[in-house]
């Protein structure tokens, strides 16, 4: 190297010097240019730019340009490496029940009652990102583990000096070393350290317990002599678990008593909205056996009741509602019970032998079989009004009349309360039937209902005797008064022997009509006795006389469910009235809708 040379310094990697004389300050200094000697005449070393460090002391120092970089300290980023520590265990946020005494069976730190961090891990480990500096010499690390108040020691091992790979520890602590090495003038390792907490608590007649662990770096002082560095982990409530929730009594239903609302189609009783029940769930137990959840413990399922399913908790939704809780871990026997179980689903029906209501209750880990009630045979229908001037869906009888149609008012008069008798069709399920075909909801026949619910009114009836044909009356209303009407078209939905056109071909579905009223001569009025009629032949111009021997007036472009008529010269005001007859218990109607032309 030449000395004169004023780039070289900025550049140097490593640079070693002694001091070549005598006492004082008279002597001259080697320079080594990472131990190749460059010169000996110097006194002085001025060192120009950033980055400089000088490692040593006493007559042999290493200059380092620039200083030299190192893997990061014990759970820190402070070097090359990512030291941070992490926990290898699944945690969840529980609530925390109260044990006998703090420390039996488990101690909570005064956490009870409290929602906290818990697991169920028995064994937790601890590992860094990376290699981590500082050891060697006479470095170590310590681990304490803590009890739930975060100060009482449980356990604690501190190692021999670490200078090299190897298992250090005792007991229920483990601390591993590897990939000892170098690093630069310090040694860098990767350390884990297990703790056996479950056995650990065990061991000190605990079932679980809240704790957490202290992690302590000391480096080597020689080659290190920062720190110490530490690692505290959050406490967590170790969940031993031993018994998850379960109901060891029944789960059952009832109506409640003064809240039930029902109402009534075709002479049968049906629940519906609003209508109110009662649901028990008998013994409920180790809800919160060492830890509960943090809500929805207790789950309420609802089949065919039109009731909305819900979760409740002792200490949360639905509180009132249980009793003999406690926030002890050990608390068996909880009972719940709620009255205000309310119908609330819109546009729902049911008709079965098979309405259940089931409960279950979790923890934070699991849940517990469902106890399920005793099935129930219950008739529902919440279904509204949906009836109108021109379209019968057959979702109510606020528009059916007598046979006599109400002496001519347009209004329904028909009491929806009163049985049926013979010749008179069903309105039920959203259908127009024959009320021996009646069916449940599952599509099975069914219609005895005198075993069914609700029978506020007395017991549902018994229509298996009730055959075809049978017969329903109201008026259909023109809602463009006074309007001179050619024809009509009605548009049938439901199920039919072929469909609407045939079956009323064949007479299977007979249809009587009767104007309202009429500008031009035709017959009217609702005890007309010469109808028109829907059924059989065809509209015929050259035999067609209003009813007197020929009133059909079905036309011949009528196909399927499209039903297409005439009124045959004579016009109708007002709309008509409609008698309709079925004499096939297949034929179930779902809809009629009216158009006129």
């Amino acid at each position: 190297m030449n000395n004169n040379d004023n780039r070289r310094p900025r550049y140097i990697s490593t640079m070693l010097f002694t001091n070549g004389g005598g006492g004082g300050g008279s002597g001259t200094i080697t320079v080594q240019d990472e131990g190749s000697e460059i010169s000996n005449t110097v006194q002085t070393l001025n060192f120009i730019g950033a980055d400089v460090q000088v490692l040593g002391s006493g007559s042999l120092v290493s200059i380092y340009v620039p200083p030299p970089t190192f893997a990061s300290h014990f759970n820190t980023s402070d070097g090359t490496t990512t030291g941070t520590v992490s926990e290898d265990i699944s945690r969840t946020t529980a609530r925390i029940s109260t044990p006998t005494s703090e420390g039996n069976p488990f101690s909570t730190g005064g956490t009870e009652g409290t929602n906290q961090p818990a697991t169920l891990s028995s064994t937790v480990t601890f590992t860094t990102g990376g290699d981590v500096t500082g050891f060697g010499g006479d470095s170590t690390m310590t681990v304490t583990v803590y009890d739930a108040n975060g100060s009482s020691v449980l356990e604690t091992h501190t190692t021999s000096a670490i200078t090299g790979d190897g298992s250090y520890g005792s007991g229920n602590i483990t601390i591993t070393i590897a990939s000892y090495a170098a690093d630069t003038t310090r040694f860098k390792a990767r350390p884990t350290i297990t703790v056996a907490i479950g056995t650990l608590l065990t061991g000190l007649g605990r079932t679980g317990g809240r704790y957490n662990v202290f992690i302590r770096q000391t480096t080597d002082s020689t080659s290190d002599g920062t720190g110490p560095y530490d690692y505290t982990q959050t406490a967590v409530f170790y969940d031993t678990n031993p018994s998850t929730p379960s109901i060891s009594g029944t789960t059952t239903i009832s109506e409640t008593g003064g809240s039930v609302t029902t109402k009534h189609l075709s002479g049968i009783e049906y629940y519906t909205t609003g209508s109110q029940f009662t649901v028990a769930v008998v013994n409920l137990d180790n809800l919160n056996r060492n830890t509960a959840k943090t809500s929805d413990n207790l789950t309420v399922d609802f089949t065919n009741y039109g009731v909305s399913d819900v979760t409740q908790s002792p200490f949360g939704t639905g509180s009132s509602f249980f009793s003999g809780w406690t926030n002890a871990f050990d608390n068996t026997g909880t009972d719940y019970t709620r009255t205000t179980f309310s119908i609330s689903s819109s546009n729902f029906r049911f008709r079965g032998t098979n309405a259940n209501v089931r409960a279950r209750v979790s923890d934070t880990w699991a849940n517990s079989s469902y106890t399920t009630s005793s099935n129930a045979s219950i008739l529902i229908d919440t279904y509204g009004t949906t009836s109108s001037d021109l379209v019968e869906n057959f979702t109510d009888e606020n528009r059916r009349q007598d046979s006599g149609y109400n002496s001519g008012a347009t209004t329904g008069n028909w009491t929806s309360t009163n049985a049926l008798v013979a010749g008179e069709a069903a309105v039920f399920g959203g259908q127009l039937i024959v009320p021996s075909a009646a069916t449940l909801t599952t599509g099975a026949s069914e219609s005895d209902f005198s075993s069914y619910s609700p029978t506020t009114g007395g017991a549902n009836p018994d229509y298996s005797s009730i055959n075809a044909p049978v017969n329903y009356f109201r008026t259909i209303v023109d809602d463009a008064g006074g309007t001179s009407r050619a024809g009509f078209t009605v548009v049938f939905s439901g199920t039919f022997v072929a469909n609407a056109t045939t079956d009323l071909l064949n007479s299977n579905l007979e249809i009587f009509i009767s104007r309202r009223a009429s500008s031009t001569g035709g017959k009217t009025g609702p005890t007309n006795p010469d109808t028109l009629k829907l059924h059989g032949a065809v509209y015929n111009f050259a035999t067609f006389d209003d009813g007197t021997t020929n009133g059909q007036i079905r036309e011949s472009s009528s196909s399927g469910n499209t039903v297409n008529c005439t009124f045959g010269g004579f016009d109708c005001q007002n709309g008509f009235y409609m008698h309709i007859r079925l004499n096939s218990a297949t034929i179930k109607i779902s809809s009629l809708t009216v158009s006129f032309s």
